[in-house]
């Protein structure tokens, strides 16, 4: 295994594992609607790196990164969109626009669509390798 490849590799160890810390201290796993977010990133932690391991079963890893990192993207944005509707944050966009976007899932979308990149880059190298 060469050097990029390991290092894409542990890139994408180190963002599911700050996905699953960050799931898991805001949504502490006390009630069952709390345990979705922490599974999935759980699974992205252990079942997606185990699939880049492997040049065989990467594409399903990347397929599986690529569900896991859209999923995410799309609930959380949706739940920052229901929230500024109906008026749960600190800051409107119209007063103040950045304040608004640091106060959303905005960073961890971004972590999220970061998950994904390093994913597919990953696949890449996998691919190139002989």
């Amino acid at each position: 295994m060469n050097t990029q490849r390991t290092t894409l590799w542990v890139a994408l160890v180190s963002l599911a594992l700050g996905a699953t810390l960050l799931h898991y201290r805001i949504h502490p796993p006390d009630e069952l609607t709390d345990l979705w977010p922490n599974l999935f990133s759980l699974f992205d932690l252990i079942l997606v790196s185990a699939l880049f391991r492997f040049r065989s079963t990467a594409l399903l890893g990347l397929l599986l990164n690529s569900f896991l990192a859209f999923f995410g993207i799309i609930m959380m944005a949706d739940y920052s969109l229901s929230a500024t509707l109906a008026g749960q944050m600190k800051v409107m966009p119209g007063a103040n626009f950045f304040g608004w976007l640091l106060l959303t899932t905005f960073p961890d979308i971004m972590i999220a669509l970061a998950d994904f990149l390093v994913g597919l880059a990953l696949y890449r190298a996998i691919l190139a390798e002989k």
